[in-house]
């Protein structure tokens, strides 16, 4: 069908299968690359600026610029620079739920368009090494795929030979961190990763890839065991962040 007439298989496909927005499900006019109809896309809760300069918490002073936030300045995590795209809200839960739990992908798309439109992304250098969070073993089955790296392959389609999935591995069962809160979210991954081989981390610049970012304690985690496994820098970049 696809070679019948150039441009007929998409328009038939737009009568067939008419896309919709991926929040509200209106029926959109023509699929793009953003699924979102004018009024969700107005109501994106897109990361701006000013931010904490290290973990990318947002201030609510539009006037104070960057700078570090207190958290930041008390106890400085082992990551040097955390980036999201959103936040994660009511508004946009079902965007990440549906992507992570119920391995629909039609969001892909929407997700590196709305990468787009966030300049704050642009503060993350250039990774020599793309690491996403990895998932235990017996979470990988149940799940079948790990979102996080299908986030580091779509954000970085070029990169492909510098994202090393395997080289952080998840080595014990957690609870998942959603049902914990501070110290106990901390106890929960103590020692649940590792790197079995330095080498291709040592001296170079990480960028942790992940969904969410709710605490910063998961990619505090992966970024400690970078470190002391050689790492020059480590950076994360995640889809979405929990507004603190």
């Amino acid at each position: 069908m696809k070679h019948i007439l150039p441009g007929l298989y998409p328009a038939l496909k737009d009568i067939l299968f008419p896309a919709t927005c991926l929040l509200c499900h209106e029926r959109l006019g023509q699929a793009g690359s953003l699924l979102l109809c004018p009024t969700c896309t107005t109501q994106m809760p897109l990361i701006r600026p000013p931010l904490c300069t290290c973990c990318g918490k947002e201030f609510p002073d539009a006037a104070a610029g960057n700078h570090l936030c207190g958290s930041c300045l008390t106890k400085p995590p082992y990551f040097s620079c955390a980036r999201a795209i959103f936040r994660y809200n009511k508004f946009t839960a079902p965007l990440i739920y549906s992507f992570k739990y119920q391995g629909r992908t039609t969001a892909r798309n929407t997700f590196a368009a709305l990468r787009e439109r966030v300049p704050s992304i642009n503060d993350l250098t250039v990774p020599d090494v793309i690491i996403p969070v990895p998932l235990h073993k017996k979470r990988l089955r149940e799940r079948g795929f790990n979102q996080a790296l299908e986030l580091a392959r779509l954000f970085f389609p070029k990169d492909k030979n510098n994202i090393r999935a395997s080289a952080l591995i998840r080595k014990r069962w957690t609870t998942p961190q959603t049902s914990l809160s501070g110290k106990n979210r901390r106890r929960n991954l103590a020692g649940a990763f590792q790197i079995k081989d330095p080498r291709p981390i040592k001296a170079k610049n990480i960028l942790l890839v992940d969904d969410v970012l709710t605490t910063g304690t998961t990619a505090n985690e992966c970024a400690k065991v970078l470190r002391q496994n050689g790492a020059a820098d480590i950076e994360v970049l995640t889809l979405a962040r929990v507004l603190a």
